[in-house]
């Protein structure tokens, strides 16, 4: 007498389903080493890794300075025996000697590649075939401007925002902190320049700020986007960043004492 087959329900073979997936994963859980290391190799082989596969940003300004971000993720490089890789923060050994640029040099490179000075920030607005907006970034943001107004011949803009990616990337390499860097100085005006010169009367009219190619950044004050970071940590890697693009010739920088920012102008 032959047995009757029985038929398993919808109901039970949901549950017979995630009884076998819950086993899966248990022995995952237990035994790592099951799914091997495909995951820390492409870490560990990953040297230049562009932005969800983008080589370029939205400015056309090239490849990032260096690894560290894959979709907002933070990467860990080892060593090969498993160890971490360290990034320590070192900065530059003299701010005054390594980014010695005078005067001369950056005004200089503005007229080169900037644009006639603009009357006013209507001007400036009207002048969009030779000058980029740059008020609004992820990377950086823009102090309360009272004597320029946020826009830059689109060389400088680039430049600007790769100085910014640069240093979130280092950042997250040498796992410090995010922060976003504070730009405090950027195009002015012949209006901003008359207005500039009744409270400074060491206010140049020729200065490199009037060509749009030039922007200071601040090494003291910066935009924390998580944890403060204590002392010039900071500082000293804006000035990796800075040195960097300054050895490839992409910009000349000046060590401001006074005005506590480093004065950028590009080339």
């Amino acid at each position: 007498m032959k047995r009757k087959k029985k038929n398993i329900t919808t109901g039970e073979f949901i549950v017979g389903f995630f009884v076998i997936v819950g086993l899966f994963a248990l022995v995952r859980l237990v035994f790592p080493s099951v799914v091997g290391e495909r995951y820390s190799d492409e870490a560990e082989n990953t040297t230049e890794t562009e932005v969800e596969g983008e080589d370029t940003d939205s400015l056309g300004t090239g490849k990032r300075h260096q690894a560290g971000i894959i979709k907002g993720t933070p990467i860990s490089f080892y060593n090969a025996d498993g160890s971490l890789v360290k990034h320590p923060v070192k900065g530059v050994w003299s701010y005054k000697d390594c980014f010695p640029d005078t005067n001369a040099v950056h005004l200089s490179a503005a007229k080169e590649f900037g644009v006639i000075p603009v009357a006013n920030s209507a001007d400036a607005e009207e002048r969009r075939h030779e000058l980029v907006y740059i008020g609004s970034s992820p990377y950086y943001r823009i102090a309360k401007l009272n004597s320029s107004i946020p826009y830059l011949v689109p060389r400088a803009a680039a430049l600007l925002q790769d100085i910014s990616r640069n240093f979130m990337d280092s950042l997250a390499i040498k796992r410090v902190p995010e922060a976003k860097l504070l730009i405090t100085s950027v195009l002015r005006s012949k209006e901003d320049v008359v207005k500039l010169g009744k409270h400074n009367k060491n206010a140049s009219p020729n200065s490199c700020h009037v060509y749009g190619t030039t922007f200071d950044i601040s090494y003291n004050h910066f935009v924390p986007l998580g944890r403060k970071v204590q002392g010039d940590t900071l500082k000293r890697v804006l000035s990796e960043v800075l040195n960097d693009l300054r050895q490839q010739n992409r910009c000349y920088v000046k060590y401001e004492l006074h005005q506590a920012c480093y004065h950028v102008t590009v080339r």
